[in-house]
């Protein structure tokens, strides 16, 4: 057990002198008895208010959600009383034996209902001593998270390490303390109209009751579920920055005469590459590897280096002979450039028809999708197609192209749509060549566009020997120089550019091996701890909805889902089907299931339940008596359940006659005359 109540006491000042509830707490079952209108709720809230949890009745913060006795006014045998000041005591005990006593202000001149004070001891149950005592704010920004925050503070009695979840933004949080107690406490305006009725979902937390059951079954999968969270973050960055990279390669070969081979534009988990990519260098007519591009380029220079310029007078003759060969291979490099960007053009235009098909296609499906959809549902579809009539006149229509005598069965739906998908998925592959092909045919475009160049410029270089004085350089053998070595350093800085990208793939394969590793070993959303826990609480579940007289549908047939972990029935939340005594039944059976279960297993539960009206819709009497027989042993695990009941006093003591508890029963209103509390400060 991790926590019980030892004592409760509203106090409240007033001209006529001090009055309000006091009431000591036992471990095991604990009864209160009062009328109704008599102030057994306001004990409830009370206690809420005094554990700033009011969040869970109201999302408001300027009034707190209390009765009007003690806000203003309250009844007694003399008449009304208005009230001067109003505050709230509760004394806790946690699981190593340490005792706090809670002060909070309900109506006060001087004490604002953010502040709360914490006695360092058992303040209601002995006064007499001097007890140190230290101030916190709450239901303000940082209560939970600072260490001034009395939230922050309560969970430390606790023995409770808050989660961090998430809410809807995605923004990180707390789950804060509002979120898990209405699973230990239940009131009774809202709380009976489900499991979890009545969650504060203004904090905007996902799957806020899930969270909440995990974290007081301390199950492991909200760690799986948050490790896988965090595995498909690093798996889709490591995916964005490996399509980055190669992205940026591409982007930065548009224009050239060089593509990439074999690279994969999704990550690998395994390195080497194979097949190895490589760059190729087109020079118009071949494609060439850029290694041995540079292996060649590198050999030619070094033989040309070796040598000294000729001059004019002695390679006259050889430059007119390159003239010759270079004019008749720019006229022939002409050509073909000429018939490459025909065949591109072609090409282009048959992308895009291809594209236009596509579109097509897939609006076809989709109206066949939509129409076997209306079908599905009911809709008396009229196909005027399918039945031989135009869609646009109503005549009849025969097809020409089939035999007249011949009778022709229309396509099915099903049939349509399965035949459009194969066209589609044709489609799409045509299209992804043709891609490849005009990107291809671009590239040798472009290689033999600068070959042209090329060749215009060597042209001209040869011209200018021809015309150059005899003694003077030879600039066709500079300006070939030239072209070499520029060609070579092209190729060097690609082939470094490259291997850069594939040391930075290599970094992302290591990483992404690493990811699909670690999602192999969190395959399962439950570990073997968490699937027992479930089972358990299932078995205590289903034997008590049996031993209550559940009969809406067969508690055997009862499931806690390993989704949400609450109670089903064939795959949906149980509820819908039942009726309303047996959902109160339900009720009952999953938060003492939840408690129960932490007597043999490790978890965050407090080992404290309190319920409002625990005997809400009439609940038969032999059922409320197994409940409170159950309930009772509690005691022999040092756990405590409250019931807080308007039954009355006859029909309780009959109802609980087999139960081990301890009582306390008002007559008339619960406030009463009190003498004040002295406190040592």
């Amino acid at each position: 057990m991790k926590a019980n109540i030892r004592r409760f006491r509203i106090q409240i000042s007033t001209l006529k002198g001090t009055f309000g509830i006091d009431i000591p707490f036992d471990k095991g079952l604990v009864v209160v008895r009062a009328d109704n209108t008599s102030g057994k709720s306001t004990c409830v809230q009370a206690i809420v208010y005094a554990l700033g949890l009011e969040a869970m009745l109201t999302a408001q913060t300027q009034t707190p959600p209390l009765q009007y006795a003690v806000l203003d006014r309250f009844k007694t045998v003399d008449g009304d009383v208005k009230v001067a000041e109003s505050e709230v005591f509760l004394e806790l005990e946690n699981s190593t034996g340490e005792i706090v006593t809670i002060q909070r202000s309900i109506v006060s001149p001087t004490r604002k209902a953010n502040l709360v004070t914490v006695w360092q001891g058992p303040l209601l149950s002995d006064p007499s001593k001097t007890y140190g005592k230290q101030d916190y704010f709450v239901r303000i920004e940082g209560a939970a998270q600072r260490p001034l925050g009395f939230h922050n503070q309560l969970a430390q009695f606790l023995g409770w390490s808050l989660p961090t979840v998430h809410r809807f933004d995605g923004s990180p949080c707390p789950l804060y303390l509002e979120c898990i107690f209405p699973l230990l406490v239940i009131e009774q305006k809202h709380g009976w109209s489900g499991i979890q009725a009545r969650m504060p979902t203004h904090f905007r937390i996902r799957e806020m009751g899930k969270r909440a059951i995990e974290f007081l079954l301390k199950l492991d999968s909200y760690a799986i579920a948050e490790a896988k969270q965090e595995l498909r973050q690093r798996a889709e960055s490591v995916s964005s920055r490996w399509a980055s990279i190669v992205k940026a390669l591409e982007v930065s070969l548009l224009g050239t005469n060089a593509i990439v081979k074999d690279l994969p534009a999704v990550p690998n988990d395994s390195w080497p590459l194979v097949p190895h990519p490589q760059v190729l260098v087109s020079n118009g007519t071949t494609w060439e590897t850029v290694a041995n591009m540079i292996a060649q380029d590198s050999s030619r220079l070094q033989s040309m280096g070796s040598v000294e310029v000729p001059v004019v007078s002695a390679v006259s003759e050889k430059v007119a002979v390159q003239l010759r060969q270079t004019e008749q291979e720019l006229v022939k490099t002409e050509i073909i450039a000429q018939k490459l960007f025909r065949d591109t053009e072609v090409e282009t235009a048959q992308n895009e028809s291809i594209r236009e098909r596509l579109g097509a296609l897939r609006e076809d499906l989709q109206h066949f999708q939509d129409l076997k959809r209306l079908r599905d549902i009911g809709s008396d579809l009229n196909l005027h197609v399918a039945s031989g009539k135009c869609p646009t006149c109503g005549q009849a229509v025969n097809d020409a192209l089939l035999p007249q005598d011949v009778v022709q069965r229309s396509m099915s739906l099903e049939e349509n749509i399965s035949f459009i998908e194969g066209q589609i998925r044709t489609f799409e592959t045509m299209l992804a060549d043709s891609d490849r092909v005009v990107d291809a045919r671009q590239r040798r475009l472009n290689a033999l566009q600068m070959k042209v160049d090329e060749l215009r410029r060597d042209i001209r270089a040869q011209k200018r020997t021809l015309i150059s004085d005899g003694r003077s350089a030879s600039a066709a053998d500079v300006r070939e120089y030239m072209n070499v070595e520029s060609r070579l350093k092209t190729a060097q800085t690609l082939e470094k550019q490259f291997h850069d990208v594939l040391v930075n793939l290599e970094a992302l394969s290591v990483e992404w091996a690493e990811v699909k590793r670690l999602e192999s070993l969190l395959s399962e959303d439950l570990s073997a701890t968490d699937k027992a826990k479930l089972a358990e609480l299932e078995s205590s579940l289903t034997t008590q909805l049996g031993q209550y007289g559940f009969s809406s549908i067969e508690p055997s047939a009862v499931k806690i889902s390993q989704e949400n972990y609450r109670p089903t029935y064939e795959g949906f939340d149980l509820g819908f089907n039942l009726s309303a005594s047996d959902m109160i039944r339900t009720i009952w059976a999953y938060l003492y299931g939840l408690l129960e279960v932490a007597r043999r297993e490790e978890t965050n539960h407090l080992g404290f339940l309190l319920l409002d009206e625990p005997r809400q819709q009439q609940a038969d009497k032999v059922s409320f008596a197994e409940f409170a027989k159950r309930a009772s042993e509690a005691s022999e695990f040092n756990q405590q359940i409250v019931f807080m009941t308007s039954e009355d006093e006859i029909t309780v003591k009959t109802m609980l006659q087999t139960a081990k508890y301890q009582y306390h029963s008002f007559t008339g209103k619960m406030i009463q005359s009190l003498e004040p509390l002295q406190i040592s400060r």
